[in-house]
């Protein structure tokens, strides 16, 4: 016998805003419009941060410089997505979300653009660009490298 589930009505949509501080780490998000992605490196012990962090916790300290990573990277993980979250319903579907790696060693997650998920594959060489999304907030965007 089945148990008997008790009535239940559904909530209106939710939806919430924060206001996130970004004093810190600024230039990371000024860089993603101006085409750049940024990580942070330990001056101390020569720790790279992606993304970008401004205290080290390796060696516990505070000076940090701001390392420009590399266009190109490799793809070690994807998946295809046909649902979209909540803040993401404007976008199309289905769309690829990746992590790729870059030369630094930093492990970047943006969106696989300008290939189908059947011919995506771990290992693919790709060229790590940004833009503006349609909602006006900054991405990272991987596209195939051309072949030579």
């Amino acid at each position: 016998m089945a148990a008997q589930e008790r009535p239940t009505i559904r909530s209106r949509p939710l939806t919430l805003v924060h206001e996130i501080p970004i004093a810190r780490i600024k230039r990371f998000w000024d860089g993603l419009k101006e085409g750049k992605v940024y990580a942070t490196k330990c001056k101390k012990c020569g720790q790279l941060y992606y993304p970008p962090q401004v205290d080290c916790f390796k060696c516990l300290g505070s000076d940090v410089e701001w390392v420009a990573l590399s266009d190109e990277g490799v793809i070690e993980t994807f998946t295809e997505s046909h649902l979209k979250p909540q803040g993401f319903t404007h976008y199309e579907e289905p769309y690829i979300i990746a992590i790729a790696r870059t030369p630094e060693g930093a492990k970047v997650m943006g969106w696989l653009e300008g290939i189908s998920a059947d011919k995506a594959r771990v290992g693919l060489k790709v060229k790590i660009t940004t833009t503006i999304k349609p909602d006006g907030y900054p991405a990272i965007v991987f596209k195939p490298a051309e072949t030579s």
